[in-house]
């Protein structure tokens, strides 16, 4: 799991071949008026899901993963906590390939986001999103880039 800001996304350039489109996508596009919905980030399988939604009370939420995508997340309006942990720290239920979803069970830390921050999460990383930061109950606009995972990625997986 990588937090950092939105500036030094340009540093992890090399984690993968697709990041460089993800950032001319993010330099080139008005994120705040994107709408909800999937996009297309580039011709070799990388796109972008935007949601807007009230954060949810942390027994609503679950911690999950993915096996064929790498996610790259980030917030343009609202806060929330993201719990994350190491899937091997964690028992899994059932993979389901056609959402790429896995749900886990363990113990997460937290990431406070907010605008101006992006957390990666790699196959490795288990990651609880949506939970309502403080109890509040703002709305927030999340931009998820979803990369896919291939044989020429770099050091960072």
């Amino acid at each position: 799991m990588i937090l950092d800001t939105i500036p030094n996304l340009k540093s992890y350039i090399s984690c993968h071949p697709h990041f460089g489109d993800v950032i001319s996508f993010i330099d080139k596009t008005d994120l705040q008026s994107l709408s909800d919905g999937k996009h297309l980030v580039n011709h070799s399988g990388t796109f972008v899901s935007v949601n807007e939604y009230v954060p949810k009370l942390e027994s609503d939420c679950f911690i999950e993963c993915h096996r064929k995508y790498i996610d790259i997340q980030l917030i343009t309006k609202g806060e929330e906590f993201i719990g994350y942990c190491h899937v091997s720290d964690c028992s899994a239920e059932h993979y389901d390939k056609d959402a790429d979803l896995q749900k886990l069970s363990g113990t997460v830390s937290y990431i406070s986001m907010q605008p101006g921050k992006f957390a990666i999460f790699f196959p490795h990383d288990g990651h609880m999103p949506c939970i309502r930061k403080d109890g509040k109950s703002t709305v927030v606009k999340k931009i998820v880039f979803k990369i896919p995972i291939s044989k020429t990625s770099g050091d960072c997986i």
